[in-house]
């Protein structure tokens, strides 16, 4: 029976296995951006939802999906497993990062010019139990 580690430990040592789990973890993160974007432009108050940005912010995450994936199969083609590998791992995680940012800018918790305050309040009322 595989543990838990055990299975940390086989992604960890499968170099192909790791890249692919850490792109479905951008995937994920992505879908997470977009949908709290999504949600604070179309309940809060304080911004004008547009279809059309709504739009371009799915493009563009593609966009960059591809560019990532893009980077990381010339990145294998033309340089050493030595160089290109770290260099993709950091790619990878970098833009990971960023999209983390942007997650916990949209529930107001970092400032990176998104506005996210619907989260706030949301979770202002939580706290107190009910209503504002």
């Amino acid at each position: 029976m595989m543990t838990y580690v055990d299975m940390i430990q086989d992604i960890k040592n499968d170099i192909d296995l790791y890249l692919v789990v850490i792109l479905s973890i951008i995937l994920v993160a992505n879908i997470i951006d977009f949908l709290l974007g999504w949600v604070n432009a179309k309940f809060n108050k304080k911004v004008v939802f547009k279809s059309n940005v709504a739009l371009y912010g799915i493009i563009k995450k593609m966009l960059y999906f591809i560019v990532l994936i893009l980077f990381g199969v010339i990145g294998l083609a033309i340089l050493p497993d030595e160089i290109s590998i770290p260099s993709i791992i950091t790619l990878f995680l970098g833009y990971l990062f960023s999209e983390l940012n942007s997650i916990l800018s949209h529930m107001d918790l970092t400032s990176d010019g998104k506005r996210g305050e619907i989260f706030k309040d949301f979770l202002d009322r939580l706290m107190k139990g009910g209503n504002k």
